[in-house]
């Protein structure tokens, strides 16, 4: 018999022995400490799965929500001014590669006096209201797009449309800031009543085309301060932008989604980052419960492992029983723990179960969002876990001297 089939003889002699004595009855202690050992690492392993798969489903709602509602580059004057060539700038900025269209853009602040009360909002100036950039949001449910011949037709967030009463058709006013003169007053109608899925949105944004904002305003001669640019592959936004920087010179910047939301993504990402680190201290934990049932067993099996030595086993075959047993534990929480987490996930976004208020969060609801990724991670972590916490019992079971333990037997 050649070295080769004499070790896969060996690896199999010492699979099929931690398998009998993973299947084996054990005393009452041994039995309820792997039994505690597996469903610890279980949970551990479920509560990190949901825990990661809710800090991405925020992170990919809240993307998905603010790249559908704002530009994923917007490119603005650094002294804040109107674009006056805005015209021209567009038809540039369409010929960069990864440009698919291009906005002309501006905010400002106002106040709206509804039915019930006058809330602050923010003026959406757009080009054309009816572009592709603009009609990502959704009306509300059962609303309808009135238009009002020679009149100044707006398009509110729901959450503010709420708040001050108003509905499709109604009559508002409009309180417009103008410097160091008296606020100017305009009557404007409500066309239509849009939901963004975002509260800050929902709650202040109003929609207006440039004639009406014009008019709103009381300006000729107007011009959009922000070009709002959308790009083919959103995370080669940064070179899109870094090319428009290039082409358009030092009186302009461009902020890519990126760069604009990183503050709120770096949060969001160190949250998922301590989240895997504090709870894999948990599942660390209940792998100490390994240690414990193994150095029972090894009390157990001191008969058996004298008659193994004696018969010729060596050290490192004792060792990798050990190691295989206890691999057997961690591994049947692993799974377990899996299989808890993804049907916990698939629970969660079937009945919708994580609502948060939508004032505090921004997100009325958030979708669970397992990564195959994630789970693998998390799964390699455990298993680690548990075979670190089998070496010490593995190590103390190849120690034992076999005739010493036979003779007290």
């Amino acid at each position: 018999m050649s070295i080769s089939e004499l070790r896969l003889t060996a690896v199999d002699f010492e699979l099929k022995l931690a398998w009998k004595y993973f299947r084996a009855r054990r005393k009452s202690l041994a039995r309820l400490t792997a039994i505690v050992a597996v469903a610890g690492i279980a949970s551990g392993v479920a509560a990190l799965i949901v825990a990661q798969a809710l800090a991405r489903g925020f992170a990919d709602e809240m993307r998905d929500k603010i790249l559908a509602n704002t530009a994923h580059i917007t490119v603005f004057r650094i002294d804040g001014a109107g674009i006056s060539d805005w015209e021209n700038r567009k038809a540039n900025l369409e010929k960069i590669e990864n440009v698919k269209a291009v906005q002309a853009t501006t905010y400002e602040s106002a106040l709206i006096t509804g039915q019930k009360s006058t809330g602050y909002c923010i003026l959406r100036a757009v080009e054309n209201p009816e572009s592709r950039i603009e009609k990502k949001s959704e009306p509300v449910p059962g609303s309808r797009q009135l238009s009002t011949p020679d009149s100044i037709n707006i398009s509110i967030g729901a959450e503010l449309a709420e708040k001050t009463g108003l509905v499709i058709g109604d009559k508002a006013e409009i309180i417009f800031p103008d410097g160091d003169f008296a606020p100017q007053t305009s009557r404007v109608s409500i066309r239509e009543i849009f939901r963004t899925g975002l509260y800050d949105y929902d709650s202040t944004w109003i929609r207006v085309a440039f004639e009406d904002f014009a008019k709103l305003s009381g300006k000729s001669n107007f011009a959009p301060t922000v070009l709002s640019v959308s790009v083919g592959d959103i995370y080669a936004a940064d070179k899109t932008s870094e090319e428009i920087r290039r082409s358009f010179g030092e009186d302009f910047k461009a902020i890519d989604w990126q760069q604009a939301n990183r503050p709120l993504f770096a949060a969001l990402s160190l949250e998922r980052k301590v989240s895997l680190a504090i709870i894999s201290l948990i599942i660390f934990i209940a792998v100490l419960n390994i240690t414990t049932t193994l150095a029972l067993l090894v009390n157990e099996r001191r008969p058996d492992i004298a008659v193994l030595r004696t018969c010729g086993a060596r050290a490192r075959s004792l060792i990798t029983i050990f190691l295989l047993e206890g691999s057997f534990l961690g591994i049947a929480g692993i799974v377990l723990g899996s299989l808890i987490g993804l049907l916990l996930c698939f629970a969660g976004n079937r009945f919708r179960l994580i609502s948060l208020p939508s004032d505090v969060y921004s997100l009325s609801h958030i979708p669970l969002a397992p990564r195959i990724s994630d789970v693998l991670l998390i799964a390699a972590t455990a298993f680690a876990l548990s075979l670190a916490a089998t070496v010490y019992p593995a190590f103390r079971a190849a120690r034992i001297k076999p005739l010493e333990n036979l003779r007290n037997q």
